[in-house]
């Protein structure tokens, strides 16, 4: 196994969030995370996350913001943006929002709306009803303003928005009542639909995003979930899978998405072509388990996690060229960590895909950890 090493203050209650972007700014200097002062409960409105950005070489902690819009699993969408400036999500004047800071000027800039997802070349970004998630799927939305088309279950002016960073401009591009068009369950019109888990292809192009639905907020109800991607500008909007089970999913080039899901009797991961819905296993030697899976570059590399299997989480890569899987870590989670509490590893890569970084409670608290790659394993 490799060894681990903390990014972040001992002691203190810290964490990244979500697998899907990167810590790192672009030159490798600088790491972005969440400081927070509690772990045993949801956030609730008042509750505060700060925006801390990590100087590597000297170890020196700077918080550059605070935000009011933030949950354990994904934070506030914190990431880097090209140009060394950072985004987040956070509340103000009874509106969520999402604030751009140039790093270290701290000259800011606020887009009307909280995002959920930014292209790669930090042009443009999508963003979600994250007041209606808070209700359908607690821990990934935000508490504090009540979702203002609660009582619409498809509503016809809301689902999935795309901004443009620069000018601040948004645009509805697919209404939640759209899905009533490729959806023909006798059912679905009693049910609650919501969007969530979008992300942008490499090239900007194309952007993938869930759409579930399901009759009742509670956790026992059973909900159901199919994959959509679309054009930025709300075109050429194609369901992918003929399955109700999906869960995480990332882009492996501009054209094909690894995703874990229910397909042909099985659960299991598989690579699926955009626009033409077809898709092939990925290797019967991959782990069966659902985990937060993205490619190395080189598209050889599938970085993952599982959840936990006799209290320890596991961390592990596997090579597609050898189909064989490398262990990294088992990291122990703590047992109060469980619901929209837990603390997954989220494992992310560093821009040059020679580090890792991940979340985790085996030292008894949440702390963000960091792990250099050896040459055998990245080849």
């Amino acid at each position: 196994m490799s060894e681990c090493y903390p990014l972040t203050p001992a002691s203190q209650l810290c964490f990244f969030g979500y697998y899907d972007k990167c810590p790192w700014d672009e030159r490798g200097q600088y790491f972005l995370f969440h400081r927070v002062e509690f772990q045993d409960r949801p956030p609730t409105a008042d509750d505060r996350a700060e925006i801390c950005v990590l100087e590597l070489n000297s170890g020196k902690i700077e918080v550059v913001g605070k935000s009011f819009a933030w949950n354990f699993q994904q934070g506030a969408m914190l990431q880097w943006l090209p140009g060394r400036r950072i985004l987040y999500n956070d509340r103000e004047k009874g509106k969520f929002i999402a604030r751009v800071k140039d790093f270290p000027t701290g000259k800011e800039k606020i887009l009307p709306r909280p995002v959920s997802a930014v292209s790669l070349d930090g042009r443009k970004a999508a963003s979600l009803n994250f007041s209606r998630l808070a209700v359908w799927r607690p821990g990934y939305g935000y508490e504090g303003i009540p979702d203002p088309v609660w009582e619409h279950p498809w509503p016809e002016d809301d689902g999935l928005w795309m901004i443009d960073i620069e000018t601040g401009k948004d645009e509805l591009i697919v209404p939640l009542a759209k899905m009533l068009e490729y959806r023909l369950e006798e059912n679905i019109r009693n049910m609650v639909g919501r969007f969530n888990h979008t992300l942008f292809a490499p090239d900007g192009q194309r952007l993938i995003f869930l759409c579930r639905w399901k009759a009742s907020p509670v956790a026992s109800s059973v909900g159901f979930t199919r994959l959509f991607t679309v054009n930025p500008d709300g075109t050429e909007l194609c369901d992918l899978l003929d399955t109700y089970y999906i869960s995480h999913f990332c882009w492996k080039n501009a054209r094909e998405i690894l995703v874990y899901a229910s397909l042909e009797g099985k659960q299991a991961f598989w690579v699926v072509e955009d626009k033409t819905r077809h898709y092939r296993l990925v290797s019967e030697r991959l782990q069966k388990t659902d985990g937060h899976c993205s490619y190395n570059q080189a598209e050889t590399l599938i970085l993952n996690d599982t959840y936990p299997i006799n209290g320890y989480r596991e961390l592990n890569i596997f090579d597609t060229r050898q189909e064989k899987t490398t262990v990294l870590g088992r990291y122990y989670s703590l047992p109060l960590a469980k619901g929209e509490i837990r603390c997954d590893l989220h494992p992310r890569w560093s821009n040059d895909y020679r580090k890792i970084s991940f979340d985790s409670t085996h030292e008894g608290y949440r702390r963000v950890y960091g792990m250099d790659l050896e040459d055998k394993i990245t080849g």
